[in-house]
């Protein structure tokens, strides 16, 4: 399907879980002659690597954290207010169609399309429906779906599975055939904690790695993400041990690390996730234990029922079980395989596209039927 003039808006921030599916959907439209607007929080503006040519709207909502009532009566007003200025920016240019990429920044705007009747799609990045898909999913034209056991849909709710879209770098790539680590050859491994990096794998991780067996350890090439507090600390276990490593706070190459990684050690976010399964890397997923309604559980699940990776809970997650996992890993290499080969049964293939024909078919009808405010 091709678009006419199509304009999307689209309503992503927050994390880079939201803004990174966001912003391939955003490409392929575009692409395709699409109008695009993003509406988006502070957080999701400091992602300016991203969506740089399309017009971008920054709101004031914030998420007030704490316990009590005034955080929430904070929070509340603040999506109120936002909810209130796009329903005036709605009001002088009308978009097709609305694109809500869940977390509460994107909850004013759904709710000012919600309100106009402009027909509104949601996508869900994680196996567990987030609480603002949720709250408006049963007012969705359509709720799309990285996964196809995606628990918390409403009964009502129509919605389709379109995977969750990767990068185009990622996707250019993934036809890349995996390399098992072969003879006495180098064993690359990737450890990523998401944006932020995670202190429990720069607690864990290094540790491990320096009590491998001395022939495993000098194979070992690691790239480790870590927050910028902990970069020198973890340098400096690797280099004790004489581990030949790369860590930083942040890869601008993070497409070509993958490429050459073996293995990852990694949370369970869904854009790592869908990355990883697209490029059939294998895993060792950590699933974040505060992430809300336990979704990085639900999306590990996914992937150890595969056969695409190996997964601790934190408490599980230990320098000695670690050492256990990777010694047997690296005695029989055909388990990597075969995980390799487990993790792309998980990958949605040309999700990007997927996810714009949605969104075109349902401006398409919205055109049809005639696009008249509502007041």
């Amino acid at each position: 399907m091709t678009a006419k003039q199509t304009y999307v808006v689209i309503a992503a921030g927050g994390t880079g879980g939201h803004m990174m599916p966001a912003d391939a959907m955003a490409s392929e439209l575009v692409e395709r002659g699409s109008t695009a607007h993003l509406i988006t929080d502070k957080r999701g503006d400091k992602f300016d690597n991203i969506m740089q040519d399309i017009q971008r709207t920054v709101l004031p909502t914030m998420q007030h954290m704490g316990k009590g009532l005034l955080p929430k009566i904070k929070s509340a007003t603040s999506i109120l207010i936002s909810r209130h200025y796009v329903i005036k920016m709605f009001r002088k240019n009308r978009p097709d169609v609305v694109v809500g990429f869940g977390g509460y920044p994107s909850l004013p705007t759904v709710l000012a399309a919600k309100w106009l009747r402009i027909p509104y799609i949601l996508h869900e990045q994680n196996a567990v429906l987030g609480r603002v898909n949720r709250l408006m999913g049963e007012g969705a034209a359509g709720i799309a779906l990285s996964y196809e056991a995606t628990a918390g849909i409403p009964a009502e709710a129509l919605h389709a599975v379109t995977g969750n879209p990767v990068r185009k770098v990622i996707e250019k790539i993934a036809n890349i055939a995996y390399a098992v680590p072969m003879g006495a050859g180098d064993i690359r491994l990737f450890i990523m904690g998401g944006s932020q990096g995670a202190r429990i794998l720069s607690d864990i991780v290094p540790t491990a790695l320096v009590g491998l067996e001395a022939s495993y350890r000098d194979r070992l090439v690691v790239s480790h993400q870590a927050r910028a507090e902990d970069v020198a600390r973890v340098k400096t276990a690797y280099k004790s041990a004489g581990i030949r490593a790369e860590v930083e706070p942040y890869f601008d190459d993070v497409a070509a690390i993958l490429l050459r990684a073996q293995l990852v050690i990694s949370r369970a976010g869904a854009s790592t996730l869908a990355e990883l399964a697209v490029m059939g890397r294998p895993a060792v997923l950590v699933p974040l234990a505060i992430a809300t309604n336990d979704h990085q559980s639900a999306n590990a699940s996914v992937v150890r029922q595969a056969g695409g990776g190996w997964v601790f809970t934190e408490d599980q997650f230990t320098s000695e079980a670690l050492i256990d996992l990777l010694t047997g890993l690296f005695i029989d290499m055909g388990g990597l395989r075969k995980a390799s080969d487990g993790m792309r049964r998980c990958a949605t293939i040309g999700a990007a596209d997927h996810l714009a024909d949605l969104v075109l078919e349902v401006a398409e009808n919205t055109v049809n039927k005639g696009n008249t405010n509502v007041e």
